[in-house]
C-alpha cells in the first residue's frame, strides 16, 4: 500500500453571527482574519469558506471575496470554498474571480463547490427549479476549459458563450485544483467526471471510487479533501468534558438550523434534538491529543485524505478556539509530519 499524501490541517468558517453572540460585522470579520493569520503561524495550511444565501444570521454569501481578504493577510495557507454553490455563479465570472484569487495568493487558491440543496436560495437567484445539477455540470465544464487559456464558443442548455476567455490565467499550472462536493451518487459522478477530486465525508470515498472507474479514470489518481458531518465539530482538549459543555450551545445552534433546512431535502444527516440529547449524541468530537491522532489515522486508513477540515462553530469565541488550535499544533500535528 502506498504512503498516504502529506496531510494538511485547517479550519472551515461560515461567518454566521447569531443573535445570542452577535458581534458588529466589521469586528467579526477582522477578528476572523487575525485568527487565520495566527493559525497559519502555528502551521495550519488550509482555510475553507462555506456559502449560503439569504440566511438571517448572515451566513457567508461570498466566499471568494472573503478569500481575497485572506490572500492579502497570509503567505502559506491554501484558500478554498467549503463548499461553494455552483449554480449561483456565471462560469466566465467564476473562472475570472478564482484566477484573480490565485494571483493574489500566488497560487494558493482551490476550487471546492457543490450544487446546493436549499430551494429558497435557488428561487431568490431566479434559477430554474430542479436544474441545479445540469447548471453545475455546465459551469464545471466551462471553467475547466477556460483555465486552459483557449477561447471558447459554447452552446449548452443554460449557457451560450461566444469568444469567452479567462485572462489573466491562474498562477497554478493547468488551473486551480477542482474538488467537487456531493452527498449522493449524482454528486460523486459529477466529481469523477469534472473534478480533480472529491470534497466531502470520508464515508463516501468508496462510492466516489466506483464513479471514477465508471468514468474510465484511474482510481489511483482519485483525491479527497475530508469535510465531513461526522467531523464537523472536532476539537482537541486536555479536558474534553469541560470543553464539550463550552462548545455545545454553539454547535447545537448550527445543527438545529441544518436539521430544519434539510427537512424534505434529498438527503438528511442532521436530526432535531434538544441540547441534552445533542451533548450525548457524539456529534461533537472533543478528544485528547492522543485520541485525535488515533482518530485522524483511522480516517487516513479509510481514504487517502490530503486535507482535514475542522469547523469553527458559530459564535464560539475565536480566542478560545485559538487555545485548542495551539494544542492541536503542539501535540497532534507532529504525528503527521
Amino acid at each position: 500500500m502506498s504512503n498516504p499524501p502529506r496531510l494538511r490541517f485547517g479550519y472551515g468558517f461560515d461567518m454566521r453571527n447569531p443573535k445570542a453572540w452577535f458581534r458588529p460585522w466589521p469586528d467579526l470579520y477582522a477578528e476572523t482574519l487575525e485568527f487565520i493569520e495566527h493559525i497559519e503561524s502555528l502551521g495550519f495550511e488550509g482555510v475553507w469558506l462555506a456559502e449560503h444565501h439569504g440566511i438571517d444570521d448572515g451566513y457567508m454569501p461570498s466566499p471568494i471575496v472573503f478569500g481575497a481578504g485572506i490572500a492579502t493577510r497570509t503567505k502559506k495557507v491554501r484558500i478554498s470554498q467549503g463548499v461553494g454553490l455552483l449554480p449561483h455563479y456565471h462560469p466566465v465570472r467564476l473562472a475570472e474571480d478564482l484566477a484573480v484569487l490565485d494571483i493574489l495568493s500566488n497560487g494558493r487558491a482551490e476550487f471546492a463547490m457543490g450544487i446546493g440543496y436549499l430551494g429558497f436560495e435557488t428561487e431568490a437567484y431566479g434559477l430554474p427549479r430542479g436544474q441545479r445539477g445540469r447548471i453545475s455540470d455546465e459551469v464545471l465544464e466551462i471553467v475547466r476549459w477556460l483555465w486552459t487559456g483557449e477561447t471558447l464558443d459554447y452552446v449548452g442548455e443554460h449557457f451560450q458563450l461566444k469568444g469567452a476567455r479567462c485572462t489573466p490565467l491562474p498562477v497554478q499550472a493547468g488551473g486551480i485544483p477542482m474538488f467537487v462536493g456531493g452527498v449522493a451518487q449524482p454528486g460523486f459522478r459529477r466529481a469523477a467526471k469534472y473534478g480533480d477530486g472529491f470534497i466531502g465525508p470520508v464515508e463516501f470515498w468508496p462510492a466516489y471510487l466506483e464513479e471514477m472507474k465508471a468514468a474510465g479514470k484511474n482510481p489511483a489518481e482519485a483525491r479527497i479533501v475530508s469535510m465531513s458531518y461526522s467531523d464537523m465539530w472536532f476539537l482537541v482538549s486536555e479536558d474534553p468534558e469541560k470543553t464539550i459543555h463550552e462548545l455545545a450551545p454553539h454547535a447545537y445552534y448550527q445543527i438545529n438550523t441544518y436539521a430544519e433546512w434539510q427537512e424534505g431535502a434529498d438527503w438528511q444527516v442532521f436530526k432535531g434534538m434538544d441540547l441534552g440529547q445533542f451533548k450525548q449524541a457524539g456529534v461533537m468530537k472533543v478528544v485528547t491529543p492522543d485520541e485525535a491522532i488515533a482518530y485522524i489515522k483511522s480516517r487516513q486508513e479509510a481514504a487517502p485524505i490530503e486535507a482535514f477540515c475542522m469547523q469553527a462553530a458559530s459564535g464560539f469565541p475565536l480566542a478560545k478556539l485559538a487555545e485548542h488550535a495551539e494544542l492541536f499544533a503542539k501535540k497532534v500535528m507532529p504525528a503527521f509530519r
